[in-house]
């Protein structure tokens, strides 16, 4: 019996280490960003241009930006997910641009060039600093249509239930970074241990703009459960568009874009 416990004692000293470690180092973990120059080669072809800006909180966020072809088209406002850094995204949402709409694609702090570290708090401070880089540019936000890709849903989310922008597209959208946590690390209690918890859910009924819920079904990074379920609390307007065949990161390889054109020609015809 002696021999069990001892085994005992050192496995259940072995798991709470690695609890440690991962509370501790969490952040480490969460943001996977890509920190290099963003070579011109990543957007030469699209029409950006690299441009800065100040968050109140001292960071200087370099970014990507193109304007609208004319005064009455909308600017995407783009919070990307997790991995990589804006150039990856640039040829992505193109197809915006050559439709005429403006394109600022915000590079987070601690992702590219930029400096400091990410944390919910900063990006909240991100995108209040690329909301008035807008206004700067005559931008308003009824002008702005927010759109957030994977963990930029979070910080679109909270933004649209304090502004009232001209729509929110929100693409493998998640409830909690608490609750993708779990799913991922279930022999863990990791909904406990999560600083950043970019709550979604609890808040999505207080937006302020009409909503489009971009998922694709086979997705095994965010579970399409999820998205579901921001779609069922968030308020009308809203449209669910499901992508059957597409896992997280293939979905403009279903032919979606004209869709999304659709959802935003609607909310035009009733604004």
């Amino acid at each position: 019996m002696t021999k069990f416990y001892l085994i005992f004692t050192y496995a259940v000293g072995f798991y709470l280490l690695i609890v440690l470690l991962i509370f501790l180092f969490q952040r480490s973990l969460l943001y996977l960003p890509y920190k290099e120059k963003i070579d011109e080669s990543f957007f030469s072809n699209t029409g950006l241009k690299q441009v800065e800006f100040s968050t109140s909180d001292g960071h200087v966020l370099k970014s990507l930006y193109k304007k609208p072809s004319s005064m009455d088209m909308k600017t995407i406002l783009l919070f990307h997910g997790n991995a990589g850094h804006v150039g990856h995204r640039a040829n992505k949402f193109k197809f915006f641009l050559d439709r005429g709409y403006g394109l600022l694609l915000v590079e987070y702090r601690g992702y590219g060039e930029n400096k400091g570290k990410p944390s919910e708090e900063g990006f909240y401070n991100d995108g209040i600093a690329a909301i008035n880089f807008l206004s700067q540019k005559n931008i308003t936000t009824k002008n702005i249509i927010v759109y957030g890709e994977s963990l930029g849903c979070g910080i679109s989310v909270k933004l649209s239930t304090e502004f009232s922008f001209y729509s929110t597209i929100l693409e493998a959208p998640f409830t909690s970074i608490s609750e993708v946590a779990q799913n991922h690390y279930w022999y863990l209690p990791a909904k406990w241990l999560v600083w950043d918890r970019h709550e979604i859910l609890g808040i999505i009924k207080n937006i302020k703009s009409p909503l489009l819920v971009i998922h694709g079904k086979q997705d095994k990074i965010i579970k399409v459960e999820l998205g579901q379920k921001i779609f069922e609390k968030a308020p009308e307007p809203k449209q669910f568009l499901l992508i059957k065949n597409a896992g997280h990161n293939n979905i403009y390889d279903f032919s979606i874009k004209e869709k999304i054109f659709s959802f935003l020609d609607k909310r035009k015809n009733i604004h």
